[in-house]
C-alpha cells in the first residue's frame, strides 16, 4: 500500500498543481497572435510567475525557523490557502472569459454581446485613463450570474462578469459602466501597505468609524458611492434608468435594508440623480437642458415608485439601533455627492471631450424611451472598436498594453510582478532569506487588495486615511476611503 505524503508535501502538491495549471494554459497564447484569446493566456502565463513568487515567499520566510517575523493569528497554512483560492479564483474567471468566446462553447448571439462589452467597457475607463486617475487598462468581459468587476494585480487588465441575459436586453450592460467605477476608485484608494490585522477588524466590523466628518453607515457605503457616480458620468441618465429598473426586480423590505456595504435601495438612485445634475452645472453648456430635464424626470419616477411601493420612510444602520429617516439620510447623501465631485472627479463632470452615453432631451415627454434609443445609437458608435490587448516585449520579461487608443500612464508589468514597486522589492528580499517584519511580509500577502476579494481570505482591503483638516500623502482628498489608518511607512 503506498503511503500517503505528510501534510507539508499536500500543501506544496496542491500549489505546484495550480502554478502548473496556469502555465500549461498560458503556454499555449504562442499559439495565438492576437486578439481576446491571447490576452486571457498571457495572463494565465503572469499568474503562474506571479503565483510562483508569491507560494515561494511566504514558505521562505514563515516555515519553521524562517526569518520572517511570525504573528501565531495567521499560520502560513492559512496564508498559502487564502492565496490558493485567489489563484483559482482567476483560473477560473480566465477561462471563463475564453469559453464564453469558443464557437464551440458559446453562441453568436454571446460572442456578439462580449465584443459589445469590450467596446462598452473601454470607452468606460478611456474616461478615467485620460485624466490620468488609473492607468491604461485592458478590460475583458464574459458571462457569470451578476455583475462584478476581478481586480488583477500582476497585469495591466481588469475582467468585467455580467449576466448572460444581455444577450437579450443590452441595458444589462450598463452594469459595465459601475463596476469600471469600482476599478478606479480601487486604483486610487487601496493601500498596498495596509496592515492586514487592521482589515480583519474592519472586515468583522459592521461599518467605519465616521471620526469627524460623516456618519459611520454613509462611509460604509462609500466605494459603491463612488461607482454609482463614476457610471452616472460615463452612461449619464440612463445609468440612473437602468439602476431604478434593477431596485424595481427587489422586494420592498430590502429598500431600507442597509447591509452595511451598499447604500440603500431607496436612496440609492439619489447619487446618479444628484451627479447628473453635477455635470450640467460642470459640463458644456449644450448638455445642460437635457441633463437637467432628465435629472427632474428621474426625481419624479423615483419618487412615484417609492410611493406606489408604499416605502418606508426610516431605516436602521447597519450596526446601529436608532431608526434614521430617509429624508436626512438622503440630504446628507446628496452632500456627500456634491463633495465627491467638487475634488477629484470634478474635471471628469466637466470634460466636453467625453460623449456621455445618453444625454436625455430637454421637452420629450417619453424620457424614458429616449434614453434607451440614446444607449442603442451609443452601443452601435462604440461597436467594432479596435480594443488593445495584452502582450509581450524584451524576452518576455514584460507584460504590457498595445494598442490603447488614448494617452496615458503605465501598462505594464514585469512578468510575475505585484504590479507595485515597493511590494516586488520587499518580496524578492524575503525570497532571498532577508528578516521581515509582520506588517511588510503581510502587504506582501495582500498583493494590493487581490488576496481579499471574493474567493479569497474574505479580508477587506484598507484604504488610505484623509486626516480630519490635515495634510496628507493621500493623493486624492475628496475621496473618502475606510478610516483604518495603519499604514506601513514604504522604507527607502
Amino acid at each position: 500500500m503506498p503511503t500517503q505524503p505528510p501534510p507539508a508535501d499536500r500543501s506544496i502538491q496542491r500549489t505546484e498543481a495550480l502554478i502548473d495549471l496556469a502555465a500549461g494554459l498560458g503556454r499555449r497564447s504562442a499559439n495565438v497572435e492576437t486578439g481576446r484569446r491571447r490576452t486571457a493566456l498571457l495572463t494565465l502565463r503572469t499568474l503562474a510567475a506571479f503565483a510562483r513568487q508569491q507560494f515561494a515567499f511566504l514558505r521562505a520566510g514563515l516555515a519553521p525557523g524562517g526569518p520572517f517575523a511570525s504573528d501565531d493569528r495567521f499560520p502560513l497554512e492559512f496564508l498559502l490557502e487564502a492565496t490558493s483560492r485567489q489563484v483559482s479564483f482567476d483560473v477560473d474567471v480566465l477561462l471563463r472569459a475564453i469559453a464564453h468566446r469558443d464557437e464551440g462553447s458559446s453562441t453568436p448571439a454571446g460572442r456578439a454581446t462580449l465584443a459589445l462589452a469590450d467596446s462598452l467597457a473601454l470607452d468606460a475607463i478611456e474616461l478615467a485613463v485620460r485624466h490620468g486617475l488609473v492607468e491604461r487598462t485592458v478590460l475583458l468581459s464574459y458571462f457569470q450570474k451578476s455583475p462584478t468587476i476581478r481586480l488583477i494585480p500582476y497585469a495591466p487588465l481588469a475582467v468585467i462578469g455580467f449576466d448572460f441575459s444581455a444577450t437579450g436586453d443590452n441595458a444589462r450592460l450598463l452594469a459595465i459602466a459601475h463596476e469600471t467605477g469600482h476599478h478606479v476608485y480601487r486604483q486610487i484608494t487601496v493601500n498596498y501597505a495596509g496592515n492586514v490585522d487592521a482589515q480583519i477588524e474592519a472586515a468583522a466590523a459592521p461599518a467605519p468609524d465616521a471620526g469627524s466628518w460623516w456618519p459611520a453607515w454613509l462611509l460604509a457605503w462609500q466605494e459603491e458611492i463612488f461607482a454609482d457616480i463614476y457610471s452616472a458620468l460615463v452612461a449619464g441618465p440612463v445609468a440612473a434608468l437602468g439602476l431604478q429598473q434593477i431596485i424595481q426586480t427587489g422586494m420592498r423590505a430590502s429598500l431600507v435594508n442597509d447591509d452595511g456595504d451598499h447604500p440603500l435601495d431607496a436612496l440609492r438612485p439619489e447619487i446618479l440623480h444628484a451627479t447628473l445634475r453635477a455635470m450640467a452645472a460642470q459640463g458644456p453648456a449644450a448638455r445642460r437642458k437635457q441633463l437637467t430635464a432628465a435629472a427632474d424626470f428621474l426625481d419624479q419616477r423615483w419618487l412615484e415608485i417609492l410611493a406606489a411601493r408604499g416605502a418606508p420612510v426610516a431605516f436602521v444602520p447597519a450596526g446601529e439601533r436608532e431608526a434614521l429617516p430617509l429624508a436626512e439620510a438622503g440630504a446628507l447623501l446628496r452632500s456627500f455627492v456634491t463633495e465627491t465631485l467638487s475634488s477629484i472627479l470634478a474635471p471628469l463632470a466637466a470634460d466636453a471631450n467625453h460623449v456621455p452615453w445618453s444625454e436625455g432631451m430637454a421637452g420629450e415627454r417619453d424620457q424614458e424611451a429616449v434614453l434607451y434609443a440614446q444607449f442603442d445609437a451609443t452601443c452601435t458608435r462604440v461597436a467594432g472598436r479596435a480594443l488593445p490587448e495584452l502582450a509581450l516585449r524584451d524576452r518576455g520579461k514584460v507584460l504590457s498594453v498595445k494598442g490603447y487608443p488614448v494617452e496615458g500612464r503605465g501598462g505594464e508589468r514585469v512578468v510575475g510582478g505585484i504590479g507595485d514597486a515597493y511590494l516586488d522589492e520587499v518580496r524578492a528580499a524575503g525570497i532571498g532569506g532577508a528578516a521581515l517584519t509582520a506588517a511588510e511580509w503581510k502587504a506582501v500577502f495582500l498583493a494590493g487588495d487581490w488576496v481579499t476579494e471574493e474567493g479569497g481570505s474574505g479580508i477587506t482591503p484598507v484604504t488610505r486615511r484623509v486626516p480630519p483638516g490635515g495634510t496628507t500623502t493621500y493623493p486624492y482628498p475628496g475621496v473618502y476611503p475606510p478610516l483604518y489608518p495603519a499604514v506601513v511607512p514604504r522604507r527607502r
